[in-house]
């Protein structure tokens, strides 16, 4: 029984070993069904053995090749080409006969090919095919028909098994093709399953990992808020306005730090941090720990949607120096002070900071710290900036490198 028994192939995928064994299957069946058909019909005058016996010789033809290669793309094309031309001459040259199962033989061929070949190989053979029939309706018909023999009673019997062996054929391959269908949907929703339930476990997991970092920036303010607290208390009874200076730079530059991670914490998703409503914040904050009495009026523009974590604290740092600089060193003279501070984005690498005063500096004003920060903390974002001074106030422009966490 290995005769009838497809070969192993080298084949591991469920969708190519059932094309392989439909060819060998259909081919075997094939093979020996017109064998049959052919012996059975030796003696009728009326019927031509020479096309069913080029068929079996081509899937014989197709075993062998199929047994040899273990493959069966190009013997599947092989095979496909044939039987067109068997057909296509089928139409032509044999004469006097009325083609019952010849166009069934060519459907045959086209559900092969769609099913074994793919939508490109099967649109093409079934033009083919198509093209050929309207040829011989177009020329070929009515003078076969009017040459037709007297039909006997075996003729008609003939008609009933070929047809019935194309119907087998058809049958068959539609049974494979919804078999590999049902395959396939099984595997669609044992992979869409699979999916659910990993999606599942990684939301369960990012939802753990957002309570846990949101935790984190908790504590990290919490212990930020003691240290500007420690400072608070150093410098509670010092007198000196120049010693003192220092203690407060220092507690807005640590509060600075510490408002981000309470900004974190507020936050739905700590992806998202909006730059407008922490700066507006930094700024009170500021403008509340140097206690200054004229109102000055902030705005705060982002139009850049993502900013990495990474970014924050060093742009928190350089802000909060040129705020504190603008309220310790140009506004004294100033009746109407303002600050416009604007974020845009260059491009997929870039964005810009556009800090503006409208200040008066002082001056022999010595701000070489804040300046050294300013230079560090824009270098740490692999960025640049200009800085352009004028009776109307001065201009801070920075460009600054969008930083992967």
């Amino acid at each position: 029984m290995k005769l009838f028994t497809p070969p192993k192939t080298e084949y591991t995928d469920y969708y190519e070993v059932s094309k392989f064994n439909l060819i060998w299957n259909f081919s075997m069946s094939i093979f020996l069904l017109l064998i049959l058909v052919t012996i059975s019909n030796h003696s009728n005058d009326n019927y031509s053995s020479i096309p069913n016996l080029i068929a079996v010789l081509i899937c014989a033809l197709v075993m062998f090749f199929l047994y040899k290669t273990k493959k069966f793309k190009a013997v599947a094309i092989g095979a496909v080409i044939s039987i067109l031309i068997l057909i296509s001459l089928t139409f032509f040259f044999q004469r006097n006969v009325i083609h019952y199962t010849t166009p069934m033989w060519m459907l045959l061929n086209i559900l092969l090919s769609f099913f074994i070949l793919g939508r490109n190989w099967g649109t093409l053979v079934f033009i083919v095919h198509y093209v050929v029939l309207f040829f011989y309706f177009s020329f070929h018909l009515k003078s076969n028909l009017e040459g037709l023999p007297e039909l006997k009673n075996g003729d008609i019997w003939n008609f009933i098994i070929e047809s019935a062996i194309v119907g087998a054929g058809i049958f068959y391959i539609l049974i494979e093709y919804i078999k590999t269908t049902k395959h396939a949907e099984n595997d669609l929703k044992a992979v869409n399953d699979s999916l659910i339930d990993k999606n599942s476990l990684i939301s369960e997991q990012n939802e753990e990992k957002e309570v846990m970092l949101k935790e984190i920036h908790h504590r990290v303010k919490n212990n930020l808020q003691i240290i500007t607290s420690i400072l608070r208390l150093q410098s509670h009874d010092i007198q000196d306005e120049k010693v003192i200076a220092p203690f407060k730079e220092a507690i807005n530059r640590v509060s600075s730090i510490s408002l981000i991670h309470e900004k974190m914490y507020q936050t739905d998703t700590i992806s998202k941090f909006d730059l407008e409503d922490y700066f507006n914040s930094l700024s009170i904050n500021i403008i509340a720990n140097y206690a200054y009495k004229k109102e000055i009026l902030i705005n705060v523009q982002s139009s850049v949607t993502m900013i990495h974590s990474k970014s924050i604290v060093p742009i928190a740092m350089l802000y909060n120096e040129l705020i504190t600089n603008s309220v310790k060193h140009a506004f004294i003279n100033v009746e109407q002070p303002k600050i416009t501070v604007t974020f845009n984005p260059i491009d997929n690498e870039y964005f810009q900071m556009i800090y503006t005063d409208n200040g008066k500096w002082k001056s022999n004003v010595n701000t070489s710290f804040g300046t050294e920060l300013i230079q560090a903390m824009t270098e740490q974002l692999d960025g640049h900036y200009a800085i352009d001074k004028t009776d109307l106030g001065t201009s801070y422009s920075f460009t600054f490198k969008i930083l992967e966490d």
